[in-house]
């Protein structure tokens, strides 16, 4: 059947689930098929021109969702005989193609999701989800802003950070530049309420320790641990030179990209849709070698004057609303 090409999930929004919004993912995991509410279609449409001019500068390093087409289809209930109801009564669903952030079957090698907006209103992973979900639980930026406090006290300053989000000072530079580019244009469209939405993918094994086992049988593995040499092998003794040396562990990094150990099949870690330079950054997390997926989602909900009476009254009671 036709449904066989999809897979359906609820959304994990609370406010989304009780509108009965729902989305799906194609079944190669590129695309997503999302319902939406008519102030968001609203919003689509009359951002669209700039959403449009932008992506032409920034495609090859925007986090922005890809939009791949906005659809309205409307659905007449039927009776027990197989014949229409009344066509007055037909209901509308507004829904949106995109494109996917993670790459498919992501739940068999993402070990932990973030979804951060930059808030702390109710910005916490419950402990219930956490119980349910397992790897599969939305963390937020509570439980990160913890992480980071908690170990950063016990590790010296001295030390290369070990905890949170861990891409290296480059790459946080040029990602950080791209998020205020992103986040400027959402500005201008008058949107709230996106996230920066981030997979793990943690290597299952410590590189210094496999590097350990594997000296201890005599064997030569480098820092990535893809290319493995016996020492009494005629193209180890080639390497071994210094020259060699560079060459094999810029072979080992190369192989790094393309067939990283975390995942379970080559090809896994590739997204159907290529979602700029920065939407895939290699890395570390809790020490481990990581791969980090990221992109900005959810950016149709209007700045409405409901909304600001809202922002201004958490404010009020203390709530911090940046």
């Amino acid at each position: 059947s036709m449904m066989k090409k999809y897979v359906s999930f609820q959304s994990n929004s609370k406010g989304a689930a009780r509108a009965g919004l729902f989305f799906f993912f194609t079944r190669d995991g590129a695309y997503m098929i999302k319902t939406i509410k008519k102030d968001e279609a609203k919003t689509f449409s009359r951002i669209l021109p700039k959403y449009y001019e932008f992506m032409k500068r920034n495609a090859k390093r925007s986090l922005l969702t890809r939009f791949c087409g906005m659809y309205s289809v409307k659905i007449t209930d039927s009776t027990d005989d197989g014949t229409e109801k009344d066509s007055s009564k037909e209901k509308e669903h507004v829904f949106i193609v995109m494109n996917s952030v993670f790459p498919a079957e992501a739940s068999k090698f993402v070990s932990e999701r973030f979804d951060l907006k930059g808030s702390t209103v109710g910005r916490q992973c419950s402990v219930k989800e956490r119980e349910e979900k397992g790897p599969n639980a939305v963390l937020k930026d509570l439980d990160l802003a913890r992480e980071v406090s908690a170990a950063a006290s016990e590790q010296s300053i001295l030390d290369e950070p070990t905890y949170g989000i861990n891409i290296g000072s480059r790459t946080k530079k040029s990602l950080l530049a791209q998020l205020r580019r992103d986040v400027a244009l959402l500005e201008e469209c008058q949107v709230m309420d996106y996230s920066l939405l981030v997979g793990v993918v943690r290597s299952k094994d410590d590189p210094q320790n496999i590097l350990i086992d594997q000296q201890r049988q005599n064997d030569i593995l480098l820092p990535f641990g893809l290319l493995n040499l016996r020492e009494d092998s005629l193209v180890e003794r080639i390497i071994s030179s210094p020259v060699g040396k560079k060459v094999h562990w810029v072979v080992d990094r190369a192989l790094w990209w393309v067939l990283p150990n975390s995942m379970p099949y080559y090809g896994a870690g590739v997204c159907g849709v290529d979602g700029g330079v920065l939407s895939i950054i290699p890395g570390r997390r809790s020490g481990h070698r990581a791969v980090y997926y990221m992109g900005i989602i959810d950016f149709l909900q209007p700045w409405t004057w409901k909304k600001v009476m809202e922002n201004e009254i958490k404010g009020l009671v203390g709530y911090n609303t940046r």
